[in-house]
């Protein structure tokens, strides 16, 4: 079955896109379902009923919650989950772009939903989270294994998913089923699917394809011509299939060419350069971290380069953080709330000449709000001279880049994707090889300045402009 989504083009909307699936592999992932199902005591023939509140962050746009209250009429559904940083951030990139075309716009937190369903997907993050901080911090073995795991993404799972978005459909079935939806986790959009939405935009995540983070009768949407082409390779209809660009919110993409030029003339003019460290949601790789603030101790002491820490919501990893930085005898200042913030970012605007000893050596940032906690690495971006990071989603977004240890196999594509670029470095398994590469970027400006020219000419090819792609797509499907 074919449905138009926009003048001339066609969408397929079979069940798995019509890949067929063995007995075995059906039986097992029902079995999976039905014990889910059990454990958290999930009945869909209980909507949930759903209204809205304003967000004190974003102007304009409103978060979905259970309860009593107004519904949404006209405008524009963006799903996410509180699942790590990267998919919200991804839901960030879309309502960055929805809230210059329209008012309405709506944010769907599967996990801001309480209910039974949201309890299940909860335990699978907790579960996520404490394997990836396991594997990062053991590495060998079970760092391996982890891997293989978060790789091993067949179309099994792609089942078992689609199957557990049928029994999820509590937490869309209150909403119009005529408004367009755009999708950063696979269950929202499966689960938009399952209730009867028609105009489904999915945004695939990394670079690295896999069944299950698709939504089959949806326009799945990805970063790179690499993807697109092992999506088709492995059956995926070309009719669900398009090439967008990276997820980058609107205001990091409208200041590219500010911000790269005002980053080249720094170099140039020798202004030290101006680091952001960005943990990841997982809360992942602290003795790496750690390892790299003892390596760059006498650049900090020497205020030689200004560090921007950002531990997120991560109480562990911050106290662990200042201890070590107490223990190398470097200043640091705290920042932990977001007014703080856009003071911070007002004030080192990268156009701004500060005298080098008026910034404190390390400035760490810390929130007790989990919403806070992964937007503030959006706007200390525009910040910053070189963002320092696994290769996540951070790994599509314009500004240098030194890549640390991944965790999972499936986020070294993402760091093969910024190395074709030219706006990365490789990932550095060892916290020698990141010094090292951190070393080269600061010391000198050659390689520097051309990261910033890659950056300026992959912009002209629209490469970070996949968000405004899928907004303009999703708001003009027929």
């Amino acid at each position: 079955m074919l449905t138009q989504i926009k003048e001339g083009i066609f969408m397929n909307r079979e069940k798995l896109f019509g890949l067929k699936t063995g007995f075995i592999s059906d039986a097992g992932s029902s079995l999976l379902k039905q014990g889910i199902l059990l454990r958290h005591k999930i009945n869909k023939n209980h909507p949930i009923p759903l209204t809205y509140d304003k967000s004190e962050i974003v102007k304009n746009l409103k978060l979905l919650r259970a309860g009593e209250g107004p519904k949404p009429a006209s405008g524009l559904l963006i799903g996410t989950v509180r699942m790590g940083y990267g998919h919200h951030r991804m839901a960030l990139s879309a309502y960055s772009w929805a809230l210059l075309k329209t008012k309405d716009v709506f944010l769907h937190d599967l996990l801001a939903i309480e209910s039974p369903e949201a309890s299940a997907i909860r335990e699978i993050d907790s579960l996520y989270s404490y394997f990836s901080r396991l594997s990062s911090e053991i590495p060998g073995p079970l760092e391996w294994a982890w891997g293989y795991i978060t790789s091993q993404g067949n179309v099994n799972s792609l089942v078992l998913s689609t199957m557990l978005a049928e029994e999820y459909k509590n937490l869309m079935s209150d909403l119009p089923t005529g408004l367009p939806v755009i999708s950063s986790y696979p269950m929202n959009g499966q689960i938009a699917v399952a209730c009867g939405f028609q105009k489904v935009v999915h945004l695939v995540p990394d670079n690295y394809p896999q069944y299950f983070l698709l939504v089959p009768g949806a326009m799945n949407l990805v970063q790179s011509q690499a993807a697109y082409m092992q999506f088709l390779k492995m059956g995926i209809p070309k009719e669900n299939l398009a090439v967008a660009g990276h997820w980058v919110s609107s205001d990091i993409v409208e200041n590219i060419k500010r911000d790269s030029n005002a980053r080249i003339k720094r170099a140039e003019k020798k202004k030290k350069r101006r680091l952001l460290l960005a943990i990841g949601g997982a809360g992942a790789q602290k003795n790496y971290i750690l390892e790299l603030l003892k390596s760059l101790g006498d650049k900090l002491r020497n205020k030689e380069i200004h560090l921007l820490i950002n531990t997120g919501d991560h109480k562990e990893i911050f106290h662990s953080i200042k201890e070590k930085l107490d223990k190398e005898k470097v200043d640091y200042e705290v920042i932990r709330d977001w007014d703080s913030v856009i003071k911070f970012c007002n004030t080192f605007d990268l156009s701004a000449w500060i005298d080098a000893k008026e910034e404190t050596p390390v400035t760490i940032f810390h929130f007790g709000n989990y919403f806070e906690a992964f937007t503030a690495t959006d706007k200390l971006i525009r910040v910053s001279d070189l963002l320092i990071t696994k290769p996540s989603e951070l790994a599509f977004f314009q500004i240098p880049k030194v890549f640390i240890r991944r965790v999972g196999d499936h986020e070294a594509a993402s760091a093969f994707r910024s190395v074709e670029l030219g706006d990365g470095t490789t990932e550095c398994r060892e916290p020698a090889h990141a010094i090292d590469l951190i070393n080269l970027l600061t010391e000198q400006k050659e390689l520097f300045i051309r990261m910033n020219e890659s950056v300026l000419r992959n912009s002209q090819d629209g490469i970070y402009s996949g968000s405004k792609y899928a907004v303009e797509l999703a708001m003009n499907m027929k």
